[in-house]
């Protein structure tokens, strides 16, 4: 905040003694006539709006009145038909003399023209008789052929497929029957045709519906006679509410839909009868069934479509208003209420019951409802021209009072300027000296002209300035040295961190109280977590509870420094690490280091060069075997055939000797194998077929497999040609594959699946037997491991070295009681170096 000075002090007190009370009067009366403004406007608006809506509401009741009056005149006119004498001269003349004004468009959107014509008020009149058989028709003027006639008590005979009127009046006869509206549905795109709205649609279809008036007839007994029915054209219903312009033109040929200023009709049923859409009004489908109303359950196509006839009753979704003005209609009241029509426009809707009690509509005692609505923000015209009014008036009085409060304002600002520098002239000049001084200019001093206070306020300012010269000198010396010290102390901090950084050990420092002090990258990645300075040793090593008693123990009895190996199970596989914990400064009394070191890649090549040298040994076992075992073995197996073969042995003897050339075999298969592993054959990579290997493989095995009652399941994936040796797999598949079988004695079932991915192709060999002990799994594939009394133990020790020379992977899965799964995973990509 910047510093107030005596001058400004002096400049502002005088500046609001002078302009404060004129500001407040201003501003409480500026605001005084905002709230005025605001209440007028409000008050207006409120006026407006109520005036309209009671304007609109009248509007809807005069209307509905004059619909009652028509259809009580159309119920009038069925009256004085029935009680005429009914023949084809009558009914003409009836249908020529009932006329009404039509007022409609033509032309097109470009063109538009307007036409008010006389059209018959009855669309068709019909005479039928008690059977339901239509006796003489007056449709469109001109009477229908006699071949035409239909015999409407069936309703699917009439002309909407549907329609019960017959059946009505004839079980209710002395009752006139007033029918709902009936016709078949208009689509949007019927309407339409092309065009965006509708008051723009002037080749789209119209709606043709009619209203149904039936009366009975009787005969001179007083006995049904027949039916006697007018139609009444919907066009007739549509001039009521089609030409209402609630806005400034009153009266309109085709009103907008999209502004919200428009009427329409509706049913005691919610159903709309007149709109500006007319796939809003109900209507039947082509077998002639209601179709349902638009609603928050209608489906997207019928929606694009305008298959979607409007009832109040069903279109709370788009405004709750709405099927409470239907309802209101029905308790024959009316009023007015703010409602959103399907387009989006809000609106004031006023609504008005036609009150009605015949036929159809004796349930309510209403026809439907008149309703007519206008955009609300029409209503606020008036309120938005007495606020413009009075914001002008509002804005004129701000100016004046600006133009006052500015001339007052200038003339006291000069008078305190001049007052403010009277009195702040001395003090510049020290004010100035101050201001060197503190940019940096100590060599500043200010001149004393006067003994008073201000000029022992001078003399004090320059004592102050030879101080603070001084002061700066030795500041700036010891600062230099500081910065040379920083310096050292950064370039030590910085050689110590490379140091550790470049270590490939872990390096991690223990306050004696066991908080972490520091750690470097390689410490982070090892403990694989987010540690932070501070934290408590037991927090970080919390995944390694060997470590953590160690430190303990340590930190407790300040014994136990030095090295140990440590190994952690990471993943599903084990890891070693040398461990070690050491004191900083005399025993330990600045903490403890604690180092580790991943120790994992030499002790793998550890137990590599383990197991080299023990198949180095049985190469060298094996070379000297076949050379001083092999050859006497021969020998002695020819003797015994020659014994075997001579006479005078009895039966004992023979099987004796059988038995000892039987065990020679086995001796020479064992060295035969042994030959094989330590001598391996040099694998041939070729471009082979393992599917095809596989069917031969299993084709050589299956009869082995039926006799002893094993089920050999394959399924086959498409793999690939690729590059492998195809006997040296056939090899490791058949020892596999006769391993599943000599467990499986009293017969079982083995599943052989291949797979192939993105790189690799996998065989999967699956049996159902006993399985291999927990303990026996890290030995299967040793050399002469077995726990067969007749087996070498060298079939799966070769078959692991067949899939390493192909880069492959071996895999074996057993829980030692559900059986067992040997995996072999080749790559499709061996490709000679």
């Amino acid at each position: 905040m910047p510093r107030l000075t005596l001058f400004k002090k002096i400049l502002v007190i005088t500046l609001l003694l002078s302009l404060l009370p004129l500001m407040a009067s201003s501003l409480i009366l500026f605001f005084n006539l905002e709230s005025t403004s605001a209440r007028l406007t409000s008050e207006i608006g409120g006026t407006a709006d109520t005036q309209a809506s009671e304007s609109l509401q009248m509007r809807a009741t005069q209307v509905a009145e004059s619909m009652a009056d028509f259809l009580r005149h159309c119920e009038n006119d069925l009256i004085f038909l029935s009680g005429s004498q009914l023949d084809q001269s009558t009914l003409l003349n009836f249908y020529a003399s009932r006329r009404g004004e039509i007022w409609y468009r033509t032309g097109s959107a470009s063109a538009p023209l307007e036409i008010r014509e006389q059209v018959p008020l009855y669309r068709s009149i019909a005479l039928i008789d008690k059977h339901g058989r239509e006796q003489l028709v007056i449709r469109d003027g001109a009477v229908v052929p006699a071949a035409e006639l239909k015999n409407v008590s069936v309703p699917a005979r009439t002309k909407f497929l549907t329609e019960d009127y017959f059946t009505r009046v004839r079980t209710r006869p002395g009752k006139v029957y007033v029918s709902h509206l009936t016709g078949f549905h208009i689509s949007k795109q019927d309407q339409l045709n092309g065009a965006d709205e509708p008051e723009y649609a002037f080749d789209g279809k119209s709606y043709q519906g009619v209203i149904r008036l039936a009366a009975a007839l009787f005969d001179a007994r007083g006995f049904f006679n027949g039916v006697v029915v007018v139609s009444l054209d919907h066009r007739h219903l549509m001039e009521f509410t089609q030409h209402i312009d609630p806005g400034h033109n009153f009266s309109t040929v085709f009103p907008s839909y999209k502004s919200g200023n428009y009427a329409f009709m509706f049913d005691d049923e919610g159903w709309i009868i007149t709109h500006p859409k007319y796939w809003d009004i109900r209507g039947l489908d082509a077998s002639g069934h209601l179709i349902p109303p638009y609603s928050k359950n209608s489906v997207k196509s019928d929606i694009e479509s305008g298959r979607i006839p409007f009832n109040l009753d069903h279109a709370g979704f788009i405004h709750p208003n709405y099927p409470l003005v239907a309802d209101q209609v029905r308790k024959q009241k009316a009023g007015f209420v703010d409602t959103t029509n399907v387009g989006g426009a809000r609106k004031i809707m006023a609504y008005a019951p036609i009150i009605f009690d015949s036929g159809d509509y004796e349930r309510y005692g209403v026809f439907g409802g008149i309703t007519i609505g206008f955009q609300l923000d029409q209503f606020q015209d008036a309120a938005r021209k007495g606020s413009r009014l009075i914001n002008l008036q509002l804005g004129e009085h701000r100016t004046r009072s600006g133009v006052i409060l500015l001339i007052t304002s200038l003339l006291a600002g000069f008078s305190a300027w001049r007052l403010s520098r009277g009195i702040t002239r001395p003090l510049l000049q020290l004010t100035e000296g101050a201001h060197k001084l503190a940019e940096g200019d100590i060599h500043s001093r200010v001149a004393i002209t006067s003994a008073d206070e201000i000029g022992e306020l001078g003399r004090t300012f320059n004592f102050m300035a030879d101080e603070l010269e001084t002061r700066k000198t030795s500041l700036l010396a010891t600062l230099e040295e500081l910065q040379r010290s920083r310096i050292d102390i950064l370039d030590e901090r910085n050689f110590k961190t490379s140091i550790l950084e470049s270590i490939s050990s872990a390096i991690i420092t223990i306050s004696p109280t066991g908080v972490l002090t520091s750690i470097n990258g390689v410490g982070l990645s090892f403990l694989s977590c987010t540690v932070c300075l501070g934290e408590i040793y037991t927090d970080v090593f919390a995944a390694w509870p060997d470590v953590t008693s160690r430190i303990d123990t340590v930190l407790r009895t300040n014994q136990g420094y030095g090295r140990e190996p440590l190994s952690r199970l990471i993943d599903g596989e084990m890891t070693y690490y040398d461990f070690g914990l050491f004191p900083i400064g005399s025993d330990a009394e600045m903490g403890l280091t604690v180092t580790l070191r991943n120790e994992t890649e030499r002790e793998r090549l550890r137990e590599e060069t383990i197991r080299l040298d023990r198949l180095a040994s049985l190469g060298k076992l094996s070379a000297g075997i076949a050379h001083e075992v092999r050859n006497p073995l021969t020998g002695i197996s020819l003797l015994l055939d020659d014994l075997h073969d001579k006479p005078g042995f009895n039966a004992e003897d023979k099987e004796m000797l059988s038995k000892a050339l039987s065990e020679i075999e086995r001796v020479e298969r064992l060295i035969s194998a042994l030959l094989s592993y330590s001598s391996p054959v040099r694998t041939a990579f070729r471009e082979g077929d393992l599917t095809q290997v596989l069917k031969d493989i299993l084709l050589f095995m299956r009869r082995q497999a039926e006799k002893q009652g094993v089920t050999l399941t394959v399924s086959y994936a498409p793999l690939p040609q690729f590059r492998f040796d195809p006997e040296k797999i056939r090899q490791a598949l058949i020892n596999i594959l006769k391993n599943a079988l000599e467990v499986l004695e009293s017969g079982g079932v083995i599943n052989v699946v291949t797979e192939c991915h993105d790189t690799t192709v996998t065989v999967a060999i699956n049996d159902n037997g006993p399985g291999i002990c927990e303990q026996d799994l890290p030995l299967i594939f040793e050399p002469f491991f077995t726990r067969k009394g007749a087996g070498t133990g060298l079939g799966l020790s070769i078959t692991q070295r067949i899939i390493e020379e192909h880069h492959g992977l071996l895999t074996v899965e057993s829980d030692g009681l559900s059986g067992t799964t040997f995996r072999i995973t080749l790559p499709l990509d061996n490709s000679p170096a």
